[in-house]
C-alpha cells in the first residue's frame, strides 16, 4: 500500500513543475505564487502565513520580493497601528489574476472527472494532516 504523505509530496512536486511551467514569465518563485494566490483581500501578515502554511520568516522574504517588484505593499493596519495589512497592487493584481488563471485551469483539468463527494473527502484528509502537522 502507498503511503499518503509521501504521494502527497510527490503530487505537489509535480504540480509545483506544472504551475512552474504554466507562470515561466511571470519570475515568481513556488512561494510568490502561493501568496499571491491568497491575498484576493487585504490580510495581515499573521492571517497570510496561516492561509499559505509558509513559516513566519520565509513569508517575510518573499513579501519584501513581492514588494520590490511592486506586486505588494504594506500598509498600516487601521485597526492595530502595530501591523501591516499585505494589499496587491495594481500590476499585483493583474498577476494575482494570472495566478488564479492557471490555478482554476489545473484544477479544472484534475477533478473534471472526480465526483464532489470525493473532493470533499480530499479535503477532509488535507484538513486532517493538517491539524495534526501543527
Amino acid at each position: 500500500m502507498e503511503n499518503v504523505i509521501s504521494a502527497l509530496e510527490a503530487t505537489v512536486h509535480r504540480i509545483l513543475d506544472r504551475l512552474a511551467r504554466d507562470l515561466a514569465g511571470l519570475g515568481l518563485s513556488a512561494g510568490e505564487v502561493n501568496a499571491l494566490a491568497r491575498l484576493d483581500a487585504p490580510l495581515t501578515v499573521a492571517q497570510l502565513q496561516a492561509a499559505t502554511g509558509q513559516r513566519a520568516s520565509t513569508l517575510t522574504g518573499i513579501l519584501d520580493r513581492l514588494e520590490r517588484q511592486g506586486l505588494v505593499e504594506r500598509i498600516a493596519n487601521p485597526r492595530d497601528r502595530r501591523s501591516f495589512l499585505i494589499t496587491l497592487t495594481k500590476p499585483g493584481a493583474k498577476t494575482a489574476a494570472r495566478v488564479h488563471r492557471a490555478f482554476a485551469q489545473l484544477e479544472d483539468e484534475a477533478l473534471g472527472s472526480v465526483s464532489k463527494r470525493s473532493v470533499k473527502g480530499f479535503f477532509e484528509v488535507l484538513a486532517a494532516l493538517d491539524r495534526v502537522s501543527s
